[in-house]
């Protein structure tokens, strides 16, 4: 983004003295940050302000959904979308990260090619997350302790602050992969109802997501 622009400066050359110990050279910038602990519930909340009805329920398919009598399905089952839709592009992205208790960091720190694996550090209001695993195909969601010391020495390398923050948790999770993510009107899924897709985000998420559901919301409005 150019100078003086929203988010502020530019990408710039860090200075020496805002590198971590033993790096020679890296990039600074301003993009914004979201929480998620505080942004899902507040989608959550506008949803409901909407005047949305919430129905939980276990869904096998598409067609379990017919008794509801919907005009349109949105289908934003992520990385279950393979098996409610039959999409053999879906995959799952195995991701670890290691939450521990914020020394008083503000700015985060990543670097993508750091010897033990990617290595990022993302201060928040009440805790620090650090990462991180991507691996694709795998879906054991149990956490590996030799991952989650890796994980806390190259994050400690990065931020060295770090060094006697309080381990809180280690987190896995799936993130939901495709080639490339799906967002489109779909007349044939369930005969009668059309069908707007918008799954397959990988771990861009939070990047993308407003624009997909954008997306998807111009879609439903042409029906």
């Amino acid at each position: 983004m150019p100078r003086g622009g929203r988010w502020g400066r530019a990408s710039r050359a860090a200075d020496r003295n805002e590198l971590p110990p033993g790096y020679r050279f890296g990039f600074r910038f301003e993009v914004p940050l979201v929480e998620m602990p505080t942004y899902l519930p507040f989608l959550s909340a506008q949803v409901d302000a909407a005047g949305a009805r919430r129905v939980l329920r276990t869904v096998a398919r598409l067609g379990d959904l017919a008794d509801l009598a919907p005009d349109v399905v949105v289908n934003c089952a992520g990385l279950r979308a393979a098996e409610l839709v039959g999409d053999p592009e879906v995959y799952p992205i195995r991701g670890q990260i290691v939450r521990v208790t914020n020394p008083g960091l503000s700015v985060s720190v990543r670097d993508e090619a750091h010897p033990l694996g990617r290595a990022y550090v993302h201060p928040r209001a009440n805790d620090c997350v650090l990462g991180g695993s991507l691996d694709t195909g795998e879906w054991d969601t149990t956490p590996n302790l030799d991952l989650t010391r890796s994980i806390l020495r190259r994050c400690r390398e990065l931020a060295p602050a770090l060094a006697d923050s309080e381990v809180l948790e280690t987190v896995v999770g799936l993130r939901p992969g495709r080639r490339e993510v799906r967002v489109e009107l779909d007349t044939t899924a369930l005969p009668g109802i059309p069908v707007v897709h918008n799954y397959g985000h990988g771990g861009s998420g939070i990047t993308i997501g407003h624009g997909c559901a954008l997306e998807s919301a111009a879609l439903v409005a042409t029906l």
